[in-house]
Formats: C-alpha cells, structure tokens, sequence
C-alpha cells in the first residue's frame, strides 16, 4: 500500500484529539488529512493551516460528499457519535469513532447494526495497543501465564478539576458517568481486551467534588472467561497508569506515564515486570508502537483494501455497555447488574447479547 498515494481522511469535531489524530496521520506513509469541519469557522480555518489541508468543509455533508476523503474520522462530542458515523457509512466512507461509540445502548445497537450489514466501523480505544499491553496479552496467550484470576486496572489524571463550567462534558447524554465515560472506558477496553467479553457489573462511582458528573469510579467485571477484574478512574487526583494481572504463571505489572499518551513515542514510558515466587522481579522487553498512528493505518485499509479495524463496533459496544451497567449498578447501591439482561432490556436480540457476552 506505500506505493499507493496517501488515502484521503476528513475528521469532523476539532478539538484536542483531532489535533493528535492530524499529527499520528503524519507519521503514517498511508494516510493523510484531506480535509475538515466544525461548526467553528475561525477553527476549521486554524486546523487547515496548521495540517496544511488541500481544503476544508463548511458542512459536514459536504465533507461527506468530497471524492478526496475517503474515510472519516467522527472526533465530535459523545452525543454526536451515532448519527454522524451512520452518515459517514451511509456515504460508503469507513470510519473511525472517537471513544465512546455511543452514550447509551440502543445507539451502539445501531451502529453494530449498521456493520453487520458491511459499514466499516472502528472505534478509537488506542490504549489497548500499548506495547505493555500486547505483551501482557502474548503473555495470557502463550500459555506461560496460566489461569488469571484477577485484574487491577487505573487510569486517573485531575483534567477534571481543571474543566470549564460550559465543558460539553458536563451536558450531553452519559454525562452522569463523568471520568467513567470520558477516561476509565479506556481501561475497560483494556480488560475485555486481554481476559474477554463482561457477563457481570458491580460498581460504585462517586459524586463528591463535580456535582453530578461522577469524579470517582469503582468497576468490578466479572469476564466470561472467569477472571474478575476491577477498573478504577479518578478525575480529580494525580495522574496514574496501571494495570495488574495476577496469573497462575505469575504477576504482571504496567506502568506507563501517561503525560506522553498522545505522541508517537509513548512506549518509551511505560514498564513491564514479572514476578514469580522466588525470583526476583525481572523488567519484561515490549518493543515499541505507535498505538495512534496503527488506527489510522487500519482505517486507511479498510478504505482502500476492505480491511477491518480490531476495535469493531461490537468490541466498542462492549465497553459502552459496562459503563451504563455501572451506572445502574451504583444506582441500585453496588448490586450486580448482568450485562446480558441489560443488554435485552435495551432491545439487543439474542444473537446479539452472544456476541458482546461471549455467552
């Protein structure tokens, strides 16, 4: 594909991703922005200039309609996400959806929908990409690890103290989810991403210091693999990236500043160890990655060659369903919520609650 020119992308929604998706689509010899909306002229003009874009849109319709962009990346807020990626698949384009798919069930319904019927639809949840990651994951799959019973996944940073009063954060739907919807949904990926799809939701989030977006989240998965594993999220503390895997085979740890989340070299930050009883702990080698730049790779063939793109609808869906099941579970004061009843209740079919809960 690098003797092919670059394929063409559009992104709608300019804000702080975009600009780390402009920068990752440089880095690739497969892609490149072609062209760009917002609502915000000053802003599409200012985002042209600075990814030197052949031209911008002044609809999102007219985005659509331009022969030079052949994928589409949706970076708009969460509320946005469902109509706007079904256009950009009503167009023939594939697209790439910022995290979350949708703010509730019923929508990520539609757009896995919209794939079974041949949309090409990815979500962006790139942390499941970090090198510490894949090790982790040859590491489960190799054998070497054995059984793993437990997880311990963080990621926590204090952007939430520093949000404006009109952040679009605060109102759209699924804002009640607070740092579980906006930054603990990366590590969710992550878990169900490593040890499966999520048949059981305990959680408590916590409403102290941001009034009714949650600041705090507790999430215990129970995977139909076996393993339980919990997700924690802070919007308000020092910023903190981990996850633990304790394992018949022994115990990971990954650490990771993720000051670096959004640069190409971000896995020059992060690292892997294992220990063992009675062995000292050793540092695991990971390689390196661009987990942005891959992404959008992907997306690049699926325009050009059908290819697919490994965070699917139905993988995004997954990670939506147990935010909201978090949110019910919290509700309902810590109780278990069973994601294939919500599921159903939210108008999944059979099928469909098989797929996103391994059942």
């Amino acid at each position: 594909m690098s003797d092919a020119p670059r394929v063409g992308i559009g992104i709608v929604g300019l804000g702080r991703w975009a600009r780390a998706h402009g920068a990752a689509a440089g880095r690739t010899d497969t892609a490149r922005f072609v062209s760009c909306f917002s609502r915000d002229a000053e802003r599409r003009t200012a985002f042209a200039d600075e990814f030197a874009l052949e031209s911008s849109a002044d609809s999102y319709e007219a985005l659509l309609a331009d022969p030079a962009v052949e994928a589409v990346i949706v970076s708009t807020p969460n509320d946005l996400h469902v109509e706007m990626a079904l256009a950009a698949a009503d167009s023939g384009k594939p697209v790439l959806i910022d995290k979350p798919i949708s703010v509730d069930v019923p929508g990520g319904l539609r757009l896995l929908r919209a794939a079974a019927a041949g949309a090409r639809i990815g979500v962006a949840h790139h942390a499941r990409r970090l090198a510490g990651h894949r090790t982790a994951q040859r590491w489960l799959a190799s054998g070497e690890g054995g059984i793993a019973r437990l997880a311990h996944a963080d990621f926590s940073n204090a952007r939430g103290a520093q949000m404006k009063p009109d952040a679009w954060h605060r109102r759209v739907a699924g804002a009640e989810a607070g740092v579980l919807i906006q930054v603990g949904i990366h590590q969710v990926d992550t878990v169900l991403s490593l040890f499966g799809p999520p048949v059981a939701i305990n959680a408590r989030l916590g409403y102290q210091t941001m009034g009714p977006l949650a600041d705090a989240a507790v999430v215990i998965i129970t995977h139909a693999s076996g393993t339980v594993s919990t997700v924690t999220s802070s919007w308000t503390t020092p910023s903190l990236y981990r996850i633990e895997i304790q394992a018949g085979g022994g115990n990971l740890r990954y650490r990771l500043d993720h000051g670096h989340w959004s640069s190409g070299d971000v896995d020059d930050y992060g690292t892997l160890t294992l220990d063992r009883d009675g062995e000292p702990e050793t540092v695991l080698e990971t390689g390196k990655g661009d987990p942005l730049a891959e992404q959008i790779e992907e997306l690049a063939a699926a325009a050009r060659d059908n290819g697919t793109m490994e965070v699917d609808a139905a993988a995004g869906l997954r990670a939506m369903a147990v935010v909201v099941a978090a949110v019910r579970s919290t509700a309902a004061g810590g109780a278990e919520v069973a994601v294939g009843d919500l599921l159903t209740s939210e108008g999944a079919t059979a099928a469909e609650v098989a797929l996103l809960t391994g059942a």
